[in-house]
């Protein structure tokens, strides 16, 4: 009887060893697998570090655009699309090239820049300048409606057979001369390096404070 429980428990444990056995083959197995993959052709101890390098994706996305110098690309913009012989839009910071001329019906609104020649305001157009330089004249004649305000004109400003006007605060090299004119005029706080003559207004011209350096005549005798 003692004998045959010695022999069953014997059987026992020879089961429990062998299950052991097979439980840790696959760790083995993953050890092996690893030393291969790690370790030198030669079988040396050395190891080798593997890193891998991981690169974030880079999001892009369209960039506004920038504003700096927006205006200046808005005014050129402006500038090549003004038509100096048919002035009828605003311009302003582009300096005009040539002759501008307005012609019956349209309204050219000018300011701060220079022109290089002569502006020429025919029948029925209408002028308004604003602190602009001007290398030659301004002629009117049969305008609707003139305003020179501010800046500069080189030669003269010559008013002949329209409506209204009105010139202040400008610096004249030449005349200013308003004649026949059925709308009011008035010249006020104007350099004038030549004469000042009004003649045959429906109205005599209004206004005062006038530098001028030759003859103040006619209708303006007092400005």
């Amino acid at each position: 009887m003692t004998a045959a429980r010695t022999s069953a428990g014997r059987s026992a444990e020879h089961r429990t060893t062998a299950r052991r056995a097979l439980l840790a083959l696959p760790a083995v197995a993953l050890l092996a697998a690893a030393g291969c993959a790690t370790g030198s052709d030669d079988g040396s101890a050395g190891d080798q570090t593997v890193t891998a390098t991981v690169t974030a994706p880079v999001e892009t996305s369209e960039l506004p655009t920038e504003q700096q110098g927006g205006e200046q690309q808005d005014e050129r913009a402006a500038g090549e699309a003004f038509d100096r012989s048919n002035c009828a839009t605003e311009l302003s910071g582009q300096d005009v090239s040539g002759d501008v001329q307005v012609r019956d019906g349209q309204t050219c609104v000018l300011s701060d820049l220079t022109v290089t020649g002569d502006i020429d305001v025919y029948g029925g157009g209408r002028l308004e300048a604003r602190n602009i330089r001007v290398t030659e004249d301004i002629e009117a004649e049969g305008h609707a409606f003139v305003l020179v305000n501010g800046g500069e004109v080189s030669g003269s400003i010559e008013l002949d057979k329209g409506g209204e006007a009105t010139v202040e605060n400008v610096r004249i090299g030449g005349d200013l001369e308003s004649e026949d004119n059925s709308g009011p005029q008035r010249f006020e706080g104007n350099t004038i390096g030549g004469d000042l003559e009004c003649e045959d207004n429906v109205e005599a011209p209004t206004g005062g404070g006038n530098q001028v350096g030759g003859e103040r005549e006619g209708q303006c005798a007092g400005l």
